[in-house]
């Protein structure tokens, strides 16, 4: 009877070995696939976070755009009109520093 109870307990106890060994080879493999499941997460987080960056800096530069384009209208509205004022007194500044050469040349 003691025989039989020793063998019994040994093979209780091989069987506990592989249990634990199979056990902590389940653990690795888990503990792997979460590993790998976690880096794809980090890099699929990363990716949505590029291109919702990429949206956000595409609607402010719209925004800015937007924004700009009225002011750049009444900057060019000004400077045509600047410009068209330059161009009317032209002629008669032209014909003022004529005037005052032909003068000064007359006087000499």
């Amino acid at each position: 009877m003691t025989v039989e109870l020793v063998r019994s307990i040994k093979e209780a106890e091989s069987k506990a070995e592989v249990l634990v060994r199979d056990a902590r080879q389940e653990s690795r493999r888990k503990l792997k696939e979460a590993e790998a499941k976690a880096v794809e997460l980090l890099r699929s987080a990363e990716a949505e976070a590029e291109a919702q960056a990429q949206l956000l800096l595409q609607q402010a530069e719209e925004a800015a755009r937007a924004e700009a384009e009225p002011l750049l209208k009444t900057q060019q509205e000004e400077s045509a009109g600047i410009k068209a004022r330059a161009e009317a007194r032209f002629p008669a500044a032209v014909a003022m520093i004529t005037e005052r050469i032909v003068k000064f040349h007359a006087y000499s």
